[in-house]
C-alpha cells in the first residue's frame, strides 16, 4: 500500500510552466526548473520585464504624445520617443524644416 501511494506521489506534478501552463519535468539533479523550455522563458521575461533591475533606466516624456515611458539606452542613444509610431511622427514633423533650410541655402548659393 505505502509503496503504490510512493509512486502515485511520485508521479504528480508539482510545477506547471508559467508562460503556456505544461507540466515541468524536473531534473534530478541541479536547480529547479520554472520553464518548460528556453523559449517559453524567453517569451515570458519579454512581456514580464522588470526595470527596476536595469542599470541605465530613467523616466521620460514622450515630445509628440506627452505620455510617461521608461527609456533606456539603445543602441547607444538616450531613447526619446515612447514608440515607434511616435518617433516616425516626430521626424516627420521635424523633415519639411530641414528641407526648407536645405532650399534656402541651396537659393543663397
Amino acid at each position: 500500500m505505502e509503496q503504490n501511494k510512493q509512486k502515485f506521489l511520485d508521479g504528480v506534478v508539482h510545477q506547471f510552466c508559467p508562460q503556456c501552463g505544461r507540466a515541468i519535468v524536473q531534473n534530478r539533479t541541479g536547480r529547479h526548473r520554472k520553464f518548460c523550455s528556453d523559449t517559453c522563458r524567453r517569451l515570458w521575461w519579454n512581456h514580464h520585464p522588470m526595470p527596476e533591475h536595469w542599470k541605465s533606466v530613467r523616466k521620460a516624456v514622450c515630445p509628440v504624445c506627452g505620455k510617461e515611458f521608461l527609456a533606456s539606452r539603445e543602441y547607444g542613444k538616450l531613447r526619446i520617443y515612447c514608440s515607434h509610431a511616435c518617433a516616425n511622427c516626430g521626424r516627420s514633423a521635424r523633415r519639411p524644416t530641414e528641407n526648407k533650410k536645405e532650399n534656402i541655402n541651396a537659393q543663397n548659393s
